[in-house]
């Protein structure tokens, strides 16, 4: 009886490492995918060619759209980063509908220099309007597509895919943050509609809130 007890203790031991090697890897890849696409974005920066006789600080402060959507889209990023590990610290191990919920939210990831460009080129010129709301469509699509990724993690019961129980402070606080996460930023597709800067100064205020929401519930605890 002894011995097979012994087998049983070293099987969920295996599979407990397996499930561990499982959720690394998917956090390395997705790191080089997020660095990757940080990095795009300061392509966005480039370095103005006046006139002969122009004013360099002049065509430096033209050129605010492209800060503002490089600064929102970097903070973004770098916080979907952060909420990616967070949530990931939390998952005991993956299966292959919880790799496809991930693999979506990188493509989205990985395509948000396209709108990028777009309100860095278009902001305060004719067209802005377009520029802001496929900007901010592709935000709600990232808030969608994180989602859907939580959603598969809690829902996944066999094999059960979370490390932690689901009355967890962690796993309360980022199910209640995720709850309606969706709609400040569909708020967003509506006001690009009318006023393209209100729109992407409103995704960047968004950016700030889910950085402070980023902190994991012990260590906001601890202050």
């Amino acid at each position: 009886m002894g011995r097979y007890f012994r087998l049983y203790i070293q099987q969920v031991k295996s599979e407990g490492e397996t499930g561990h090697r499982e959720t690394v890897r998917v956090e390395a890849f997705s790191d080089g995918v997020f660095a990757i696409a940080m990095t795009l974005l300061a392509l966005e920066l480039r370095v103005p060619h006046g006139t002969p006789g122009s004013k360099l600080g002049e065509e430096l402060l033209e050129l605010w759209p492209s800060y503002a959507a490089f600064l929102t889209s970097f903070i973004t990023i770098g916080i979907i980063w952060l909420n990616h590990h967070r949530l990931f610290a939390l998952v005991a191990r993956v299966d292959s509908r919880l790799l496809l919920c991930n693999t979506l939210l990188l493509l989205v990831v990985t395509a948000l220099s396209f709108p990028t460009s777009l309100v860095a080129e278009y902001l305060g010129h004719e067209g802005e309007r377009v520029a802001a709301v496929t900007y901010a469509a592709m935000f709600l699509l990232l808030s969608l597509s994180f989602n859907l990724m939580w959603w598969r993690i809690r829902a996944a019961k066999h094999p059960r895919l979370l490390g932690v129980p689901d009355d967890d402070p962690e796993v309360l606080d980022l199910h209640a943050a995720y709850r309606f996460g969706s709609v400040p930023y569909l708020a967003c597709v509506g006001i690009a509609l009318i006023n393209a800067t209100a729109a992407v100064a409103m995704i960047l205020a968004l950016a700030i809130y889910w950085a402070i929401k980023a902190r994991p519930v012990r260590e906001r605890a601890q202050r």
